[in-house]
């Protein structure tokens, strides 16, 4: 309620109508469209940088046998530096799959 006018000791009020409360819906509704928007963007960023970080992190580090079968039939390396390379990485895996299972079967030890 506002009050517009002071006459003869009597006060004037003027109650705002319905097409002014639609008039402050409209400066809102811009507002929460941006807002809306920005969060949108927020979470599809999160999406894309997570799964970014996922992909890296599952990337095998170094060459595989395949990789190095490509190299001997390039003939970036030759069958000795294959042979040995192949061997290197054979004893790195056997070497992995020892450590694994003996954390497997790891058991603390009991006082007596």
């Amino acid at each position: 309620m506002m009050i517009t006018s002071l006459a003869n000791g009597q006060f004037l009020a003027q109650v705002p109508s319905m097409t002014n409360v639609g008039d402050v819906g409209g400066s809102i509704l811009p507002v929460l469209g941006w807002l809306i928007a920005i969060v949108f963007f927020g979470v599809l960023c999160m999406y894309f940088i997570r799964r970014w970080m996922r992909r890296d992190s599952n990337d095998p580090i170094g060459f595989t046998l395949g990789d190095l079968r490509d190299m001997l039939e390039s003939g970036d390396i030759t069958p000795l530096e294959f042979q040995s390379a192949r061997d290197a990485m054979i004893a790195q895996v056997k070497k992995q799959s020892a450590a694994k299972s003996s954390d497997a079967k790891y058991t603390p030890n009991k006082r007596k």
